[in-house]
């Protein structure tokens, strides 16, 4: 089934992918704008790309749900490509920094290396700095992010376990995109809530 809404959106681009000429759709959704369908097939994107993660068989979200999707779509309407932007108010030693935290980007697996992450990226980089947003943020593989200017960050991090609701530490590989010319602060950040 044909998603109008991906083709109908003013903020969608054109462009080939690279092989065959294929036409992909990449357009910017409001989370509250996807249709029973949208998130039909969003789901199942999801959790092809992440068998491991049963929650995408019942939400289009791990942790939290975003406001913000990037989507890249067929000709046909079928979601090849996606990720999601939770817009952030984190605590720091120089105190209250506005992020965006990237989550749940992913690729269906016909469509990999064909450059749609760097798309995505750039789309979403490009939608943070008019909005003046200093840093992107993600958890992720240095070796998958860095080509896409993410770099591993020191600092101390608290986030919210949802499991055990209480306040720990957190133990994985954060990353940093500066989209501007302000510096990362340096001590303890706070990301008042879940990673993403």
């Amino acid at each position: 089934m044909k998603s109008t809404k991906c083709f109908n959106s003013d903020a969608a681009t054109d462009f080939a992918s690279g092989r065959d000429g294929e036409k992909l759709l990449l357009s910017y959704r409001a989370d509250a704008s996807l249709s029973e369908e949208d998130d039909r097939q969003l789901r199942h994107l999801l959790f092809a790309c992440f068998p491991y993660e049963r929650a995408f068989l019942r939400r289009r979200f791990l942790k939290e749900q975003p406001a913000h999707r990037w989507i890249v779509c067929t000709e046909k309407g079928e979601f090849v490509a996606h990720a999601a932007l939770h817009e952030k108010m984190i605590r720091t030693s120089a105190g209250e920094l506005r992020i965006g935290g990237v989550a749940e980007i992913c690729v269906s697996a016909e469509y990999r290396g064909r450059g749609l992450v760097k798309l995505l990226f750039r789309a979403m980089h490009d939608w943070m700095r008019e909005r003046k947003i200093d840093f992107s943020m993600l958890f992720g593989q240095p070796k998958i992010y860095a080509s896409s200017g993410y770099a591993l960050i020191g600092n101390e991090l608290r986030a919210d376990n949802a499991l055990a609701r209480h306040w720990n530490p957190f133990c994985g590989k954060p990353m940093v995109c500066r989209l501007s010319n302000a510096p990362w602060p340096s001590g303890m950040i706070d990301l008042r809530g879940p990673t993403f």
